[in-house]
């Protein structure tokens, strides 16, 4: 029998997003899941032995009050932080035998972010800010303007590519956010408090934005906040407090907005 040769690609974003994809119905999974912060004599558990498996293109919402560890739990599912104890497994990737340049990799290709206050470069336009994620990723600069080009029109801000960010509202400079998170294509987004810093109707166009993109592109949410209006949308909601979890149930619904 003839042995097959793999096909070559000239696309050179596919060519960065065809990795070997995770099969398990788990894309995200902890055990014993510990983080302790020496403050000086004292000690905090900001989270305390989370054990946690969400399924492949699901929504999940982590609700808690500040200091409840949902953030810090957030930056060790994201490989942004190391645990003290216990495993974090990323598409079946133990990221404890990862070393430094892997774990680049997993925030780079792996994992998308979107965060409170936005995290945009000042100095770049909209267009410049989600095409830097592609830059560090060595796409080539034609194809990673026509993907920041793309996704900007996806989340509803074609015409704005070329503001920097204090010419965007805070709405819109949250769906550069977004668009940014994209961009290199990542099958999972976690999101800290992606409403925190918007209005009340800001806040919900921006909930219905991300479950859109939820819904249509197969991508899995992890999103922490203390918006209540995040349930509606959610397929599973998970209370936390003092770095644990105290209750888990259904979510569902959708976001209206006025």
């Amino acid at each position: 029998m003839t042995e097959q040769k793999p096909v070559q690609t000239t696309d050179p974003l596919k060519a960065l997003y065809d990795y070997q994809s995770h099969t398990s119905d788990y894309i995200i999974e902890t055990t014993n899941l510990c983080k302790t912060y020496e403050m000086g004599p004292v000690q905090v558990h900001a989270v305390q032995g989370v054990n946690l498996q969400v399924r492949r293109g699901e929504f999940l919402v982590i609700l808690g009050v500040s200091g409840s560890g949902k953030s810090t739990l957030l930056h060790l599912l994201g490989a942004l932080d190391q645990p003290t104890q216990g495993k974090v497994y990323v598409e079946g990737l133990d990221l404890s035998t990862l070393d430094h340049n892997k774990l680049a990799d997993v925030r780079l290709r792996r994992v998308g972010f979107v965060f409170q206050f936005f995290n945009l470069m000042p100095q770049l336009t909209a267009q410049g800010n989600v095409e830097l994620p592609l830059k560090f990723a060595e796409v080539p600069t034609a194809s990673a303007r026509g993907r920041a080009r793309e996704l900007l029109t996806r989340v509803g801000l074609g015409e704005r590519r070329e503001h920097i960010p204090s010419e965007l509202s805070g709405g819109e400079q949250q769906r550069v956010a977004i668009a940014r998170s994209l961009a290199n294509n990542p099958r999972i987004i976690l999101a800290d408090e992606p409403t925190g810093n918007l209005d009340t109707k800001t806040g919900a166009e921006i909930i219905h934005l991300l479950r859109e993109l939820n819904q249509t592109q197969g991508l899995t949410f992890v999103v922490v906040g203390h918006d209540q209006r995040l349930t509606t949308v959610a397929d599973r909601v998970i209370e936390m407090q003092d770095g644990a979890f105290v209750s888990e149930r259904k979510g569902g619904g959708e976001v209206t907005v006025q």
